[in-house]
């Protein structure tokens, strides 16, 4: 599965190298994942910051799945009080499992939990190899 991973940055505090880091081990924890249906996964993640917090808008937002282009695209909001809670790479954990969870039910509505616990897993391990 191919993965893009695009970035909206809340405010300047936050440490530039984050988003890079985590962003080189999601697409390398999904690489070889297989989801049925599924050859293109599109995330676009705002972490939180001084100008824009997103508190109160956290969460996956705007999940379009074209089964004839086989491709997804989601928004993944992360409020700055979440990362100041944890670390910038880690904060988005919570939100990427919800993700897993739709993107099965979407993509694979058959295998729901084989899906979900697969990209799931793999969110995890990007995640805690970004930490």
């Amino acid at each position: 599965m191919q993965l893009y991973v695009r970035f909206r940055l809340g405010g300047p505090e936050r440490a530039a190298a984050a988003p890079v880091v985590l962003r080189r081990a999601l697409r390398a924890g999904v690489a070889d994942l297989v989801v049925p249906g599924l050859d293109e996964l599109d995330l676009l993640i705002t972490p939180g910051g001084s100008i824009t917090a997103a508190e109160g808008d956290g969460g996956v937002h705007a999940v379009r799945f074209s089964a004839a282009r086989r491709r997804l695209t989601a928004n993944v909001v992360v409020p700055a009080s979440e990362i100041d809670a944890a670390s910038a790479p880690v904060a988005p954990a919570a939100h990427l499992a919800e993700l897993a969870r739709r993107v099965a039910a979407r993509c694979a509505p058959d295998r729901v939990e084989e899906v979900r616990a697969a990209l799931g897993g793999a969110f995890r391990d990007a995640v805690a190899r970004a930490a």
